[in-house]
């Protein structure tokens, strides 16, 4: 009965978001396509997970619902007061960023796609210097993951990688804008996926994955809208394209997982599961992977929460700094992990909130986040506005993985943004000099 539950009420917030911003990605259908996926794979239960409690229900019901009530309160403002228009207005689109034709845009791929693929050589270049060769390094990927985990080898050039970040954020607008997916669309996910394989960490690749497939369909549907029709799509070109980009990704995280685990047994594990067991790609990890934070989250209340800081998942990196003032002591760097029977310790983004603010977060974070990508959302299709559009991106990321975690604790979320921030602007006036030079020329 649950999992019907769950697939009807997903489907319902997946249509929802579709009638309310017409189009098929938005945050409403984001949020109820993943939370639904998540549920569903957990009560088929083919791991021996316990059940959920009424808590539980009564948490992920009440966070979603919030969530609705954002974006349905910042609609009714618009409705009641009228200041803007129903509907995404089609329209001559005058881009600075596109100015000069998408040639600075293109040269700052480039550079920051080097960057991040000059982190993830250096990264390995320490690890071959730590232990004497690759072979070496993969043989050791238990101690490398401790490394990892415990800060990182010593000699590794700190946050450089998050410049690969920022590269897949201007991939997704230049693959956008050329119509159609090229080797620079795949170049910044070299870097990522150098370093990942370096760190024997899966979170990055899905987070470019997520952050580039949500900044191009953004910006896809923004150029949509110009009324000249001068920015045409090749949709075979991009189905074929992205399914390649989807199985690069998913096979280097299988060979992460491969390196970092020696077996795929589950005790308790389900017939259909078992048969899988020796499948490179699609394991009883994978299954395990993609349904267990609910888990966590469940035996996380059944232990009467934790104690934490005001705010110290949410805004992990300012505890950091202050930590280095001796303001306040360090956060532990690994979340604490709870049994249910397997062991895990993320437990989706409701955790972290209910762990930093109680009750209310788990209400008002949801209920903002909402309504600020909603006007975030109807602000970016009406000015146009590329800081809009980072911001936009941004915050849909951390609905795009609040099935696992508050994805504002990791440096790359937060990093990556400050980079944008300041990269995006400076982008667009080069553009616009060397747009505006070209036409004088001429």
């Amino acid at each position: 009965m649950s999992i019907l539950l769950t697939f009807v009420v997903s489907l319902l917030g997946i249509l929802g978001g579709k009638s309310l911003f017409k189009k098929w990605m938005n945050h409403l259908t984001l949020y109820s396509a993943i939370w639904g996926i998540l549920i569903v794979l957990y009560e088929l239960k083919l791991l021996p997970y316990y059940d959920l409690m009424p808590l539980t229900w009564f948490y992920i019901i009440s966070a979603f619902l919030s969530f609705v009530f954002g974006i349905l309160t910042l609609i009714s403002l618009r409705n009641i007061f009228q200041t803007s228009p129903k509907e995404i207005i089609h329209t001559r689109l005058d881009l600075p960023i596109l100015k000069d034709g998408g040639v600075t845009l293109k040269y700052a791929l480039l550079i920051t796609s080097m960057i991040g693929i000059f982190a993830a050589v250096q990264h390995w270049l320490v690890l071959i210097n730590l232990f004497g060769s690759i072979p070496a390094a993969l043989i050791n990927a238990a101690l490398v993951y401790k490394l990892n985990l415990s800060g990182g080898a010593k000699g590794v050039i700190p946050y450089i990688s998050n410049f690969g970040f920022v590269a897949v954020f201007l991939s997704g607008l230049y693959t956008a804008y050329k119509g159609r997916f090229s080797f620079l669309t795949f170049l910044p996910f070299i870097g990522i996926i150098i370093k990942s394989m370096a760190t024997l960490g899966r979170v990055s690749m899905l987070f470019a994955l997520m952050e580039f497939f949500i900044t191009f369909l953004l910006f896809r549907y923004l150029l949509k809208t110009d009324t000249e029709k001068r920015f045409k799509f090749s949709t075979k070109n991009a189905v074929f394209a992205f399914s390649i980009l989807l199985l690069f990704v998913v096979f280097s995280a299988s060979l992460v997982r491969a390196t970092r685990v020696s077996n795929e047994y589950y005790k308790g594990t389900s017939k259909e599961l078992k048969q899988l067991e020796d499948n490179f790609i699609i394991t009883p990890s994978i299954y395990f992977y993609l349904s267990c934070d609910v888990g966590v989250l469940n035996q996380y209340l059944k232990s009467d929460g934790e104690k934490t800081k005001f705010g110290e998942n949410s805004f992990i990196l300012f505890h950091y700094i202050l930590s280095n003032f001796d303001v306040i002591k360090r956060p532990k760097d690994l979340q604490k992990g709870y049994r249910f029977p397997m062991w895990a310790n993320t437990g989706t983004y409701i955790r972290e909130l209910h762990a930093d603010f109680g009750i209310v977060g788990v209400y008002l974070v949801p209920y903002i986040l909402g309504f600020l990508i909603t006007w975030l959302w109807f602000r970016f299709f009406e000015r146009h506005g590329m800081i809009t559009l980072v911001l936009l991106a941004f915050l849909t990321l951390i609905i795009g993985f609040s099935f696992l975690m508050m994805i504002t604790r990791l440096d790359i979320w937060t990093f990556s943004l400050i980079l944008l921030l300041f990269i995006v602007p400076v982008i667009e006036k080069v553009a616009v000099f060397f747009g505006e030079r070209n036409q004088h020329s001429n």
